[in-house]
C-alpha cells in the first residue's frame, strides 16, 4: 500500500472509533437529568409522568435511560410486551421544540416505597378528532430516586 493509501486507510480508520455527532459514551447525570426534589409522595410521581411525556414529545431518550429499571418491561393493549430499550428507542430525536405537550390528569396510589400512576392524556388524532390515551407505570423508590420498573397501556 502506498504512502498516501495508508495515510486515508489509518484516517477511515479512526473516524470508525469517534462516536457519531451528539452521542457520548460518558455515563450519564442522572441526578441532573431526573425529576428534580423527588420525595415519596404523589406530587412527586405526577411530576415524574409528565416529565416522561415530554421527554418523548422533546426527543430526550437520556431522561428514559435514568427513569426506567434495567428490567423495566410494559405492554400494550394488543398484549405485546416491549422492553426497556424498546420504549427508550421509540422517542424521537426531534427539535421541533414548538409541539405542545399536553397536560395529563394522573391519578396515583402509594404503598410505602411503591407507586402506581394511572394517567389519561387527552390530545387530538392526526385528524383533529379528539382522543384520550390512558396508561398505567409502576414505580418504586431507591437511591433517594424513583424508578419505573412496569407499565401497560389501556
Amino acid at each position: 500500500m502506498n504512502s498516501l493509501a495508508s495515510r486515508v486507510m489509518g484516517f477511515l480508520l479512526v473516524g470508525l472509533s469517534i462516536p457519531a455527532f451528539g452521542q457520548s459514551n460518558a455515563p450519564l447525570d442522572c441526578a441532573a437529568i431526573a425529576t428534580p426534589n423527588q420525595k415519596v409522595d404523589e406530587d412527586t410521581i405526577r411530576r415524574i409522568e409528565q416529565g416522561w411525556l415530554t421527554a418523548e414529545y422533546r426527543g430526550n431518550p437520556q431522561f428514559l435511560q435514568c427513569l426506567l429499571e434495567p428490567d423495566y418491561r410494559t405492554s400494550g393493549r394488543s398484549g405485546q410486551i416491549r422492553s426497556r430499550q424498546d420504549v427508550i428507542d421509540h422517542v424521537p430525536v426531534t427539535t421541533d421544540l414548538s409541539r405542545e405537550v399536553p397536560k395529563l390528569e394522573t391519578i396515583v396510589i402509594l404503598h410505602g416505597n411503591n407507586a402506581t400512576a394511572h394517567s389519561i392524556m387527552r390530545t387530538t388524532d392526526k385528524s383533529g378528532n379528539p382522543k384520550e390515551v390512558h396508561f398505567v407505570d409502576a414505580y418504586t423508590f431507591h437511591d433517594n430516586r424513583w424508578y419505573a420498573y412496569s407499565g401497560g397501556d389501556l
